[in-house]
């Protein structure tokens, strides 16, 4: 009956299979219409896409004790009610369920079964506890939207892809596992809320992007395999975390790693293939020590905002590019501001460390200074502005302490130099009014903000010329 009756959305009444067939492959797949409950002869081998996405199917899903493939089998089937069943020799449940979401019961799966990617994906109405059987190797969304499924969350000694497989199982309890042969985490408990105990990650795991986002109630210690390369937002919003946070050998991506994970402590560590930085540690604010910045990374956006118990100097990589807010309100941060060559970015990215003391810096390649200072009321001296290009200084030494002179060195003539000469909304600290003493003195000035601009030939042979 394979392909028997393919796409043929008028056709109405019961499915019927002879006790002779074998193959049941696509025999209604996309069968809109036909109504009744689902059959399957003695004799069926193959059932994969049989059912497939036949909405209006009603009573209990069957399969034959001779059926080895189930994959999309019932797909999208909405009104099947009733458990899910499994034959003793099915090997492949590929999406069997998938969006089965009136299915109730407990979930199943023979002990044959080698692939349950997707196999319950969105049976929201499930219960009980998630099964994998002993020869499973995929269970790629397996489980994925299953909110009410209970109990711990399980995986069998040969699972390699563990990618969503329980992401949304916010009704899952106990400790989140991860088996030795896994390679990928992506996802896997992304909001299961409340699972508890420690997180687990497999030796040979490389993925964990996003692999217990917001999994709220998690305790212990964060782990991080010394395979894995992409940690994207790995324990966001994890913040009854506990213990340091830890980066493998060969990550390049932490992107919102620990965003949120307000309990940390210790101090950061970013390993030295890591290219992305930003927002990794977004709002741990009882991460104490030094900030550290690896030699690879090219984002920093965000890496540190709002990490207020950091202590000592800012750091930046030789290739960053990007250091917008990376220490914004990180007020314990001590030392001089410092920006790398390669920087084009610096909007905020020292709001409100008002305990940073030195000389304001501007790397050669930076185009957006927004906010860059705001609050940072010790900064003082003389000033470097090396990039001509800077576009965006709007409310750059807001809230400074004007007690204290600033003296500005920039290319003349320069886009940077017309920049820090706004007068209006868009200007150093709000609006302001520049007296031209360039005859006289070679600056511009205001003495209630107490600060001088110098449009120099060559701001590198002007520092040196200063002895700084």
């Amino acid at each position: 009956m394979c392909n028997t009756y393919n796409c043929c959305n008028n056709l109405t009444g019961s499915p019927t299979c002879g006790n002779n067939v074998i193959s049941m492959y696509n025999t209604y797949y996309n069968c809109r219409n036909i109504t009744g409950s689902p059959v399957c002869g003695p004799n069926v081998i193959n059932m994969s896409g049989t059912y497939y996405n036949c909405r209006n199917l009603i009573g209990s899903p069957v399969c034959g004790n001779n059926v080895i493939s189930m994959s999309w089998a019932y797909y999208q089937c909405w009104n099947l009610t009733d458990s899910p069943i499994c034959g003793d020799k099915v090997t492949n449940m590929y999406g069997t369920y998938q969006g089965c979401y009136n299915l109730t019961g407990s979930p199943v799966c023979g002990d044959n079964v080698t692939n349950m990617s997707c196999t319950y994906t969105g049976c929201y109405n499930l219960t009980g506890n998630p099964v994998c059987g002993n020869n499973v190797t995929d269970m790629y969304g397996t489980y994925f939207w299953c909110h009410n499924l209970t109990g711990s969350p399980v995986c069998g000694d040969n699972v390699t892809d563990m990618c969503d497989t329980y992401s949304e199982c916010y009704n899952l309890t106990g400790n989140p596992v991860c088996g030795n042969n896994v390679t990928s985490m992506a996802g896997t408990y992304s909001d299961c809320y409340n699972l508890t105990g420690n997180p687990a990650c497999g030796d040979n795991v490389i993925a964990m992007n996003g692999a217990y986002s917001d999994c709220y109630n998690l305790t212990g210690s964060p782990v991080c395999g010394n395979n894995v390369k992409n940690m994207y937002y790995t324990y966001s919003g994890c913040n009854n975390l506990t213990g340091s946070p830890v980066c493998g050998n060969n990550v390049t991506d932490m992107y919102g790693a620990y965003a949120g994970c307000h309990n940390l402590t210790g101090s950061p560590v970013c390993g030295n293939k890591v290219i992305t930085m930003q927002a990794a540690y977004s709002e741990c604010y009882n991460l104490t020590g030094n900030p550290v910045c690896g030699n690879n990374v090219k984002n920093m956006s965000k890496a540190y905002w709002i990490c207020s118990n950091l202590t000592g100097n800012p750091v930046c990589g030789d290739n960053v590019t990007d250091m917008s807010s990376a220490y914004y309100a990180c007020y314990n941060l001590t030392g001089s501001p410092v920006c790398g060559d390669k920087v084009t970015n610096m909007s905020e990215v020292y709001y409100g460390c008002h305990n940073l003391t030195g000389s304001p810096v501007c790397g050669n390649n930076v185009i957006n200074m927004y906010g860059a200072y705001m609050g940072c009321n010790n900064l003082a001296g003389n000033s470097y502005f090396y990039s001509n290009n800077v576009t965006d200084t709007a409310g750059c030494f807001y809230g400074r302490d004007t007690s204290n002179i600033l003296s500005i060195y920039t290319t003349a003539n320069s886009t940077t130099m017309t920049t820090l000469l706004y007068n209006n909304t868009s200007s150093l600290v709000d609006t302001i009014t520049w007296t031209d003493d360039i005859a006289a003195n070679g600056c511009y000035y205001n003495t209630y903000y107490n600060i001088y601009i110098y449009p120099v030939a060559n701001v590198a042979e002007a520092r040196i010329a200063n002895g700084d």
